[in-house]
């Protein structure tokens, strides 16, 4: 937590609302908002000119650290833009769409993660790789999330007459739906068949023990499965697990949180424990969402291990009280690690994660597939053999496949080919480290 007390200098502090990496945001005696920024997101800020005519920053030093800081009126909203606010009011609606449209004058840069400053009409992004159309922004916002996109919103969902429906697609610019586009929306995406080149078996499992569920909520409810159960993905390095959670969370379309060591990683006593609850805090918030995380034996290790600390302690058993709580709130947890051996067997127990699957090194059936999909918009000579590639390949990592293809397209340039040639998909070969004959890992 950036404030260690109850006061910003003569700001009385109530409660602390959001906590992120770089900025948090807490709730004044008063009742109203106050934004806390560290310098390197202010200076990005900056650096962009994001503020039109009036900076409303304020500078302090907390333990001769440079913040930034402001307040607000408390009648004003000051949030997370993808957290929503279910507005249910057109004004309000109409001055979101407003700033929404301003700031589309002076930046193109992702808003979804983005800071609403209602009094001052920003939208200041945080520079995250979270990317959604402005489309898919409005109709989260609006709707508090329940809502994937502005033009496919229910109407009654969204708390708007159909004439103001209309007038604030017109301001923000977005084309809407004239059909009961909600339906339409939901038959669209359950028609959209959710693929993951080169591992068919872990595509599978996405969508019979996740993608339907969420799909097919009523038909699964009564079968006694309300939600998706948690999983854990685990392997050696560059076999596709981080790639392949990213394509899902992507089809998906839920808000998602991610726990790893950039975000709650603390040199201060109890700092971690709480940086954990507050990002599942956040993701119940923000329900149905998912959490993802990563390297998860990094903080998730064996307490019995020989020089555990009373830290360690703490933060295991904050996960183990979060994960069920997140599970009870239509939370969906995934979570990667390389090292399986090393994870407490009480994350591990069924209940908490049912889920474990192993991503191992790819057959050559799955390096033939994703070869065929990294390539099939690349140029290649006609004597380069996809199949014959894939032999060479066995026993590589996907990471390993898709590097190859990217360094022949450099080594072809720079010979001047306008093709990729089987020349240069040898070099690249030979380019990779050298290592002993690896064992194929299978699923389990």
């Amino acid at each position: 937590m950036i404030i260690n007390g109850n006061k910003l200098g003569s700001i009385r502090i109530k409660a602390l609302v959001y906590e992120f990496v770089d900025y948090e945001i807490y709730r004044t005696i008063s009742n109203a908002p106050l934004l806390v920024v560290r310098k390197n997101l202010y200076d990005k800020w900056i650096s962009d000119n994001l503020f039109f005519s009036v900076n409303p920053f304020k500078t302090t030093k907390i333990d001769d650290v440079e913040y930034y800081y402001l307040t607000t009126n408390k009648s004003f909203q000051l949030s997370p833009v993808r957290f929503g606010d279910a507005l249910c009011d057109k004004q309000k609606a109409v001055t979101f769409a407003f700033t929404l449209k301003q700031m589309r004058k002076i930046t193109n840069i992702s808003l979804y993660d983005g800071i609403y400053i209602e009094e001052y009409g920003y939208i200041l992004p945080t520079y995250t790789s979270e990317t959604i159309s402005d489309d898919a922004l409005f109709g989260t916002y609006l709707s508090a999330g329940r809502i994937r996109h502005f033009s496919d919103g229910n109407l009654a969902t969204l708390f708007l007459d159909k004439e103001a429906y209309i007038e604030l697609a017109k301001i923000v610019g977005i084309e809407i739906k004239e059909k009961d586009s909600a339906q339409v929306a939901e038959k669209e995406k359950q028609s959209e068949k959710f693929s993951l080149a080169g591992r068919p078996e872990l595509e599978k499992f996405f969508n019979e023990h996740i993608i339907n569920i969420l799909n097919e909520p009523e038909r699964y409810s009564r079968l006694g499965i309300d939600f998706p159960s948690s999983v854990i993905l685990y392997g050696p390095p560059g076999c596709g697990k981080t790639y392949a959670v990213d394509k899902l969370v992507d089809y998906l379309g839920l808000p998602k949180f991610e726990i790893n060591s950039a975000s709650i990683a603390s040199p201060y006593i109890h700092d971690t424990a709480k940086r954990i609850s507050g990002i599942f805090e956040s993701a119940i918030n923000a329900a149905p969402s998912v959490v993802v995380i990563d390297e998860m034996e990094s903080y998730l290790s064996n307490r019995e291990d020989s020089g555990t600390s009373g830290h360690h302690f703490e933060e295991v058993a904050e996960f183990l009280r979060q994960i069920q709580a997140a599970q009870n709130n239509k939370v969906l947890i995934i979570a990667m690690t390389n090292m399986y051996s090393k994870i407490d067997p009480a994350i591990l127990r069924r209940g908490r994660f049912d889920h474990h699957i192993e991503v191992g090194l790819p057959s050559q059936d799955e390096i033939y597939a994703l070869l065929l999909n990294v390539t099939k918009k690349i140029a290649l000579e006609e004597t380069v053999d996809l199949k014959v590639l894939s032999e060479k390949l066995n026993g590589k990592t996907l990471a390993d496949v898709t590097f190859i293809v990217k360094e022949a397209g450099l080594l072809s340039g720079q010979s001047g080919s306008d093709y990729i040639t089987n020349e240069a998909l040898n070099k690249a070969i030979e380019m990779l480290p050298k290592e002993e004959v690896r064992r194929r890992i299978g699923f389990c």
